[in-house]
């Protein structure tokens, strides 16, 4: 594609061969927002921008010094406390937020569906890693090599890993840690009273 970046020859093929499908991953992501999308990431990255500040910075000054009759000839239009100031920095807190907020949900969907690709790709790894496992054993065996092949530690890698079974006990300690935080921050609230 034009004006895509282009892996180093220092890389090997392979490695430029995933780099490129990564961007591609990532150029069809950003290819399917909609205008609203591309709309809200575009306020949202000049909101976050030095430009924006300096620009509030340059206009607040300008209006409180023409309503503070500070520039001779020009009379001012809101007076102390600058009630319509106040009414459009409201305003548009309310839509920045929303713009914000907007392009938070779409990076955080964004984010799901990495992890989801991660945690594919680590149970992919997982199962080829075992079966290489079982095939190594197998060749032990049949070589004679019966201390590899009673070997504790391989013995428990050869087995498949059940993932259910790991998720369901990640759920379980996390909640424990999860009480026993909650218990500690009650115990610290009690103390205090």
């Amino acid at each position: 594609m034009k004006g895509r970046p282009v892996p180093s020859s220092n890389v090997v093929p392979n490695v430029a061969k995933n780099i490129e499908r990564i961007m591609q991953l990532e150029e069809e992501f950003l290819r399917r927002r909609s205008g609203v999308d591309r709309l809200s990431d575009s306020i949202s990255r000049f909101a976050g921008s030095i430009v924006f500040v300096a620009a509030h910075v340059v206009f607040f000054a300008a209006w409180i010094a023409l309503n503070v009759g500070a520039v001779p000839g020009v009379g001012p239009f809101d007076r102390y406390p600058f009630n319509f100031l106040n009414l459009a920095v409201v305003l548009e807190a309310v839509f920045l937020s929303t713009f914000v907020l907007m392009s938070q949900n779409r990076q955080n969907h964004r984010a799901d569906h990495w992890a989801h690709l991660h945690l594919q790709i680590g149970l992919l790894a997982e199962q080829e890693t075992t079966k290489i496992l079982q095939m190594l054993q197998e060749v032990c065996d049949s070589l004679g090599l019966r201390k590899a092949v009673k070997d504790k530690e391989l013995g428990e890698m050869v087995s498949e890993t059940a993932v259910d079974v790991l998720a369901q006990e990640l759920a379980q300690n996390l909640d424990r840690i999860r009480q026993q935080g909650e218990s500690s921050t009650e115990i610290l609230v009690e103390n205090r009273h």
